[in-house]
């Protein structure tokens, strides 16, 4: 089994589960989707006043899932984004609809944009600090899904602008604005201080032909010919650019040497 079709199929496991926990917590309202979500250990890990602290009764297992996905990035890089998120997989269903791709915008200015995501980190964080966790809770997407029947507006308004937005910019969610997406990143930022070394896409230089067609079709616009690692922290590891490549072997998933 190629590793794509593994891809494939991790994505449509976690998607088709995903909707079956959400489907749960609609019909029966026993639960919050915060105990599943490892973003909660931002919305509700922290506080009590000012003080930060675990609240382990509001999603524990959210909390808990949070922290290995994190610590699973120090070694491999975003594969949660690439392989389980269901809100990344149903972004690129969305953008599949496309019968043409959208020209991707230069680097220079995706390098600008990729930094709005820790701005919404920040934000959330000093919101949950000061005790205003609901203000950002009001407009999660996922929230806002396992709030129906009832209306949760904000959460729902955002989740359509995320599909909308997703349909003319390539994972519009995970490139510009996921605030845990964020938070992977500056996990393997640290584990690159601890001297972790993680899975990367390695570049043959002596079988690369300089053709661009990886980096053309990169989901996440990255710079895959700027060196012989990709070792930008916004890589999913979707290994679409090793599809893509027209010399085989040139391109590959391997740990950083």
């Amino acid at each position: 089994m190629s590793n794509t079709l593994q891809r494939k199929l991790s994505q449509a496991l976690f998607l088709l589960l995903a909707l079956g926990i959400l489907t749960i917590v609609i019909v029966k309202a026993k639960a919050t989707i915060h105990n599943i979500c490892p973003y909660a250990l931002i919305c509700f890990g922290f506080l009590k006043g000012n003080l930060i602290t675990f609240s382990v009764g509001v999603a524990a297992l959210g909390i808990l899932l949070g922290i290995a996905f994190m610590l699973l990035s120090m070694f491999q890089g975003r594969v949660f984004c690439g392989y389980i998120c269901p809100l990344g997989t149903l972004q690129e269903l969305v953008y599949a609809l496309r019968k043409k791709r959208c020209q991707q915008l230069s680097y220079m200015y995706e390098r600008k944009l990729v930094k709005l995501k820790y701005g919404v980190l920040i934000i959330n964080i000093i919101l949950v600090i000061f005790g205003l966790s609901w203000l950002y809770t009001n407009f999660c997407p996922v929230y806002g899904l396992s709030r129906l029947p009832s209306m949760a507006i904000g959460g729902l308004l955002v989740f359509a602008l995320i599909l909308i937005g997703g349909f003319f910019v390539e994972r519009l969610w995970c490139r510009y604005l996921c605030p845990y997406a964020a938070l992977l990143n500056l996990a393997q930022k640290f584990g690159a201080v601890l001297g972790i070394k993680r899975h990367m896409i390695f570049r043959n230089l002596e079988r690369c032909i300089d053709c661009e067609l990886c980096s053309r079709n990169c989901p996440m616009n990255l710079d895959i010919l700027a060196s012989e690692y990709v070792e930008d922290e916004n890589c999913i590891h979707c290994l679409r650019c090793t599809v893509k490549c027209p010399k085989s072997g040139t391109l590959c998933r391997g740990k950083e040497q």
